[in-house]
């Protein structure tokens, strides 16, 4: 017995199963977590190292080198990047997609170890970290009051970061703007060289008097107790009477030979929202934790602690939220949900003109998405932009095979069977048919959702939802829907006026439609022509369609980056973004901006970034893409600073920054690839459309350099670390030990009073002990040079680096074309030999994922000629069905033409997704022609002729529904409507050519084969007689 005979048999029993899916979807639904996009493990690791004082070029040398050397040997690295600036080294290792990230952090710790030994001794930890997609910042808490910033900071930090610390899910919080406790002992030179004491006195002074030490157990009968040796001082000023040494029998003490200042950390970092100086805390969520539940429990526990801060006196705002565009986005792709199911039901209703056909219909559609939930919830996925858009784009595809099937019900109902006797016959006659359809979506869908690369990992949600919906909307149509018409199928008795006026419109289309079909199949050469004629017209037009990786979606957000010039001070940066921000502030889309200097991993105070965050996009005038391009032409004759406005990525293009375009010149002399992107640059100012154009290599700071004469410091006894670990601790400071009071810890930092560090020739009067104990100053062994250095050195693969950054205006430039000028022009360079030039970034991940999208593109349309073939036991008529592949193109490629859309991932997989959904026309015409053939003898012609105005409606009924179903999606103008609606467009304008051309030429191609087939049998046959 069939799913249909037995449906209709027991009512009960399928009424029970379709209750079973609503129930445990509706429980699944509300345990679905809900984000932005789905979790995507990317392999990368980071590994981080500081060593305060030194350099780019001795951590590049000493450092970074070192571990590249070490890391470079484990296999599947994809790419290897590095930074050093000055005193820290950063490693990016990303490797193939395929390697478990696990193992990968596992080996990059090892092959550390194996190379410890070889790395500064000074070295601090290294930190080694997976990169984790689900850790990024969900939300900036910003914390602003009266108080001075020391007590700002002890607030933020425990009672605040404290407090939220324990929130379910909140990971990692960085506190910017902030400023610790520090003690600081500043030591006068001429004094310790006048008591003949060195700096290293005073540090292992400091170390043996105040200290804290563990001194063993003493286990007294069944108690253990533990032994400590507390010499810690309690209070600063005390530290003051350490003694350093003794001569003459008097004590020497830090008093005799410098000062005690219980002060402040030097500040590296600043804050401000809007123009007040404020902390913010930045909150990163746990990995596999949900964005939007995090961030309602973060605000219910601000809330519960703003009573006692306001007691304070301190004010708390919420300066950036990530939850808030996803609740929005997900808020307005379940309106299109509900929106386009109620028009597809409603294309239903017009079109069969009887209530309770159009209900049974639309019963598959709430219970297909609700069983699919239940799919979703059992594969561990999220509600996000990705399944909810398949679920969206997917409404017209789930009443689709409900439509198929009751209106072949009702046909056969009409005829004059009773309705238990329509449905099993109606059901079963289009089975194949419906079948072949849902499996040509299904056969679409597979390899997208297995594709490789950074875009299949994104869409592997997608493809699998989409496929759990069409498969279990079949379920339905073979089930549900033949029982209901079985039990509550009747003739209908309406004399309604619209019923009656859209009955005769369809008839009058009947007979328009066979009409054109018979001229067709006469004129059959001028039908195919027109018919490729406009294919080629669309293949020719389609070159004017631009190309980018992702469409930019307004988010009422972007962000300025600034860089002053080289050695400027924090306060000059923070006087730079006051300045900007008060030449964008009385725009009425400004809403606040929260401002940061120093918030990347160097903490450059040089370099600093302004979020702005815009109105509402549905209450402003001014679209976000616009508000940029005004705000960089306001800035533009802005002196002193190199400036750039980019967006706030949703899509990270795998680059260092989130400029649109990023080119790495490689090579080995810095001058000379700097040379090379300085050509690269006046090239690409000589195109339009390029803007906020700069690289990552600043030349020109100063330093100094300190070079030891070996022979006459070996001579007197000095050994070169001796000198290092003396000049550290003198002019860059050394945290030497922790200071503890009231349940806090800061560091403790002896350095050179300010007025003896300002000039080099304080260098030289410095002294150190050598190995027999005496002062010698460091000017009979030192040579000092002052010169300009890099700020950082970039490498890639294990090669210096110059990165060239560029942003695009998209009204006159979009990343395709950007590519392949670019790379024209690369080709037109004259490089040196051992130097190149490679884009990456956006590019590289756009020509990454448009190759594998084609390859998805093709093994899908070879999947679909496999499953028709094997349905129809034909190697000839699924080429026919595949015809309305090409056709289709000529609605969804003109549509992006007329539109003005672009090319992007989302509209190619839009139009993989379109090739499964417009075979289902083709399907059900050949199907039935092939029916009348076999069952009732009739000739092709003939079959055409019937075969054809009798599917007219199934056809044109399921494909409107589809139609109307996207069409909410292609109109929105709602949060990520940017990427979603050209999406839609393609897919609707694919539909509708695809329904016209496929009613009139795959007939007109089946009539033509088939008679070229039966000329060539009977020739066969007379020849071989």
């Amino acid at each position: 017995m069939n799913l249909p005979d037995l449906s209709v048999k027991r009512p009960v029993f399928i009424s029970m199963i379709m209750l079973a899916l609503v129930v445990f979807g509706t429980i699944a639904f509300k345990e679905l977590g809900v984000d932005l996009f789905p979790k995507i493990d990317f392999p990368v690791i980071t590994v981080i190292s500081t060593l305060p004082g030194a350099d780019p070029e001795t951590m590049e040398k000493s450092v970074t080198e070192i571990i590249e050397e070490a890391v470079s040997n484990i296999s599947s690295i994809k790419h290897l990047r590095s930074t050093s600036a000055e005193g820290i080294s950063q490693i990016i290792v990303e490797f193939d997609l395929d390697k478990n990230v696990n193992i990968a952090y596992q080996e990059v710790q090892a092959k550390i170890g194996t190379v410890r030994q070889e790395l500064p001794n000074d070295l601090k930890d290294i930190i080694i970290e997976k990169f984790d997609i689900d850790s990024a910042p969900i939300m900036a808490v910003v914390l602003s009051g009266d108080q001075p910033i020391e007590e700002l900071s002890k607030i933020a930090n425990k009672t605040i970061k404290d407090s939220l610390q324990q929130v379910p899910g909140v990971g990692q919080i960085k506190i910017v703007g902030k400023q610790d406790r520090n003690i600081w002992i500043y030591l006068d030179p001429y004094k310790l060289e006048g008591m003949h004491l060195s700096v290293q006195d005073v540090i292992q002074a400091i170390k043996n008097q105040h200290l804290e030490f563990p001194g063993g157990r003493i286990e007294t009968g069944k108690i253990e107790l533990p032994v400590k040796i507390k010499a810690e001082f309690d209070q600063s000023q005390n530290l003051s009477s350490i003694v350093v040494a003794y001569q003459n029998g008097y004590p020497i003490k830090i008093s005799d030979i410098g000062t005690i200042v219980d002060g402040l950390e030097e500040q590296r970092t600043l804050a401000r929202l809007n123009e007040k100086q404020a902390i913010a805390l930045v909150i990163r969520r746990q990995s596999g934790t949900n964005t939007v539940n995090v961030a309602h429990a973060v605000k219910k526990e601000l809330e519960r602690l703003k009573p006692e801060l306001a007691a304070q006196g301190i004010h708390t705002e919420i300066a950036q939220d990530l939850s808030v565009f996803i609740e929005h986005s997900i808020e307005e792709i379940e309106f299109h949900l509900l929106f386009g199911g109620a028009l597809a039901i409603l294309i239903v209703f017009l079109f069969l003109r009887n209530f309770r056909i159009t209900l049974i219909s639309a019963l598959a559609i709430p219970i297909s998405v609700m069983a699919t939930f239940m799919l979703l919830n059992w594969m561990n996925f999220t509600l996000n932009t990705m399944t909810m858009l398949a679920l969206s784009l997917s409404i017209g595809i789930l009443i689709d095979d409900a439509i198929v099937v009751v209106e072949n019900i009702f046909r056969h109902f009409k005829q004059g069977k009773n309705a238990e006797e329509a449905a099993k016959i109606g059901t079963r006659e289009i089975a194949l048919a419906a079948f072949a359809i849902t499996m040509s979506i299904v056969a679409v869908f597979l390899p997208v959702a297995f594709m490789k690369g950074m875009i299949g990992r994104f869409f592997y949600q997608f493809g699998l939802t989409v496929t759990f919906a069409v498969l279990l909307s079949l379920f339905v149509a073979f089930s549900l829907t033949p029982m209901l018409a079985a039990k509550f199928l009747k003739p209908s008795k309406s004399n309604h006026f619209l019923s009656k006026w859209i009955g005769k419109a369809l008839y009058c289309l009947d007979q328009i439609y066979e009409s054109l079909l018979i001229k067709a199949l006469k004129f059959y050469k001028t039908s195919l022509f027109i018919a490729f004629f406009l294919l080629g017209m669309t293949i020719y037009l389609s070159q004017y369609i631009r190309s980018e990786f992702v469409p930019l979606e307004d988010q009422s957000e972007f962000f300025i980056n600034v860089r002053t010039p080289l050695g400027s001070s924090l306060s000059v940066t923070d006087q730079a973004l006051k300045n900007i921000r008060a030449q964008i502030q009385d725009n009425d889309w400004f809403k606040y901006s929260f401002s940061t200097i120093g918030n990347d991993s160097f903490n450059k105070v040089n370099e600093g970034g302004i979020y702005v965050k815009m109105t509402d996009k549905g209450t402003r005038t001014i679209s976000q893409m616009d508000a940029m391009k005004w705000v960089r032409e306001k800035l533009t004759n802005l002196e002193n600073m190199k400036i750039s406005v980019e967006p706030v990525e949703a899509i990270s293009g795998g680059g260092a920054r989130n400029a649109a375009i990023q080119l790495d010149i490689k090579g080995h002399n810095l001058g000379k690839i700097d040379e090379i992107a300085q050509n690269l640059i006046a090239i690409l100012q000589g195109y339009e459309g390029y803007v906020d154009l700069d690289t990552s290599y600043e030349k020109g700071k100063p330093e100094i350099e300190i070079h030891i004469k070996r022979d006459q410091a070996f001579a007197l006894g000095v050994a070169p670390s001796t000198i290092a670990q003396s000049v550290k601790p003198l002019i860059g400071g050394s945290d030497i030990s922790k200071f503890r009071a009231d349940g806090e810890r800061c560091n403790i930092t002896v350095r050179l009073k300010e007025a003896f560090r300002n000039k080099t020739k304080d260098l030289l009067n410095l002294s150190v002990r050598n190995d027999q104990g005496q002062l010698m100053k460091l000017n009979h062994f030192i040579d000092v040079q002052e010169k300009q250095g890099p700020v950082q050195i970039d490498r890639y693969n294990r090669f210096r680096i110059v990165s060239v950054y560029s942003n695009l205006q998209s009204e006159k430039k979009v990343l395709g074309e950007a590519i392949n000028e670019i790379q024209s022009a690369i080709q037109s360079m004259n490089l040196p030999a051992g130097y190149s030039v490679q884009l990456s970034g956006h590019a590289e991940s756009m020509n990454e994922s448009f190759e594998n999208l084609l390859f998805a593109l093709f093994l899908a349309l070879v999947v679909v000629y496999m499953v028709l073939a094997s349905q129809f036991e034909s190697f000839i008529q699924p080429l026919i069905i595949m015809l309305s592949v090409p056709f289709s193109m000529i609605g969804a490629l003109g549509i992006l033409v007329i539109t003005q859309s672009t090319l992007s991932i989302f509209t190619i997989i839009g139009i993989i997704m379109l090739m499964g959904m417009v075979t289902k026309n083709a399907i059900l015409l050949i199907d039935y022609i092939n029916l009348l053939r076999s069952k009732d003898g009739l000739d092709i012609r003939t079959a055409i002729l019937r075969a054809a105005p009798t599917r007219l409606h199934p056809i044109m009924m399921t494909t409107l529904a589809m139609v109307f179903g996207m069409l909410p999606i292609a109109l929105s103008n709602g949060p990520g409507s940017e990427s979603r609606a050209p999406m839609a467009l393609a897919i609707i304008g694919g539909l509708v050519s695809s329904m016209f051309l496929t009613l009139i030429i795959v007939p007109v191609m089946y009539y033509m084969l088939d008679n070229g087939i039966n000329f060539f049998t009977n020739l066969f046959k007379r020849k071989k007689q």
